[in-house]
């Protein structure tokens, strides 16, 4: 009886063990297959290593690629590290970032701030104060108005102040073109990005007048339609409203009547006339002589 078991629980054995053997060699070559296909679906991008700055030059030992699922993989980034030697980094690139053809200047740039204006603009740097550099928060890549003042030759009161260039983005502070914090910093001078023709408002601005530059937010890209305003409109909007002055108290009690005084009768002229030892006057009054009686 017992043989007869071993007869049968033998083979059942084999036959178990072979369809898990079958089992497990089906599952792994359909894992094999998904990590070779996702493999397949996988695209090597080129990546920072470390910090990069604007400006800087590109170097193979500061970059790395790194596989990126096809579907994931960055437009305008670069599959081979060879590709990128030599080439300027046109804004701040950060360790672990890809590198994209839009965050580089093109082929050919040199480094420092040239490579980062982009094509048809130009770099003008003008001269600020702590007012007129907003006390120090001007900071590179902000946003910036520029307000001129120009004073009149003949007439003061024709001086004025116009916004000449609206939302101008702050290329460089000084020497410093990417910003270590939001502290604000002494300057005394800035570069802004603009295109030829403001250029040439804001020589002929800083020339003949000055300039003031007003912070604003870099999410705010509306225009304002100003007309300036003059030194003569200023002082006419602060005059007091014109009408009939009103009398202040002192002038409102009329003044006291001058006392007149009785009249003076004017001297009279008296001459003192001597006949021997007789004394007599005569008074000259009104034009005419009278003679007293002598008097001994």
């Amino acid at each position: 009886m017992f043989l007869l078991k071993l007869k049968f629980i033998i083979p059942l054995a084999l036959v178990t063990a072979l369809l898990a053997t079958l089992g497990a060699y089906s599952y792994l070559q359909t894992q094999k297959r998904a990590l070779e296909q996702n493999h397949a679906a996988m695209l090597p991008v080129v990546i920072a290593k470390i910090d990069l700055p604007a400006g800087s030059k590109l170097e193979e030992s500061l970059l790395e690629a790194r596989l990126f699922p096809a579907a994931l993989a960055p437009e305008g980034s670069f599959k081979q590290i060879s590709e990128l030697a030599g080439r300027i980094v046109k804004s701040d690139i950060y360790a672990g970032e890809a590198l994209l053809a839009s965050r580089l200047a093109a082929e050919g740039s040199g480094s420092g701030v040239s490579a980062v204006i982009p094509p048809g603009m130009r770099a003008m740097t003008v001269a600020v104060n702590v007012v007129s550099g907003v006390s120090g928060f001007i900071l590179p890549h902000a946003r910036v108005d520029v307000l001129a003042t120009v004073s009149a030759t003949l007439d003061k009161e024709e001086s004025s102040t116009t916004t000449i260039l609206e939302n101008i983005e702050v290329l460089a502070v000084d020497q410093t073109v990417t910003p270590k914090d939001d502290d604000p910093i002494t300057v005394k001078s800035v570069t802004l990005l603009v295109n030829p023709a403001q250029a040439e408002k804001l020589a002929l601005a800083s020339s003949e007048g000055k300039l003031q530059l007003v912070l604003r937010n870099t999410a705010d890209q509306q225009t304002t339609v100003t007309a300036g305003v003059s030194l003569k409109e200023l002082i006419n909007k602060n005059e007091r409203p014109s009408g009939p002055a009103r009398p202040s108290r002192a002038a409102a009690a009329p003044a006291p009547a001058p006392r007149e005084e009785p009249a003076k009768e004017p001297p009279k002229q008296v001459i003192e006339v001597y006949r021997s030892s007789t004394r007599s006057e005569v008074v000259l009054e009104e034009g005419k002589a009278t003679e007293k009686k002598p008097q001994k």
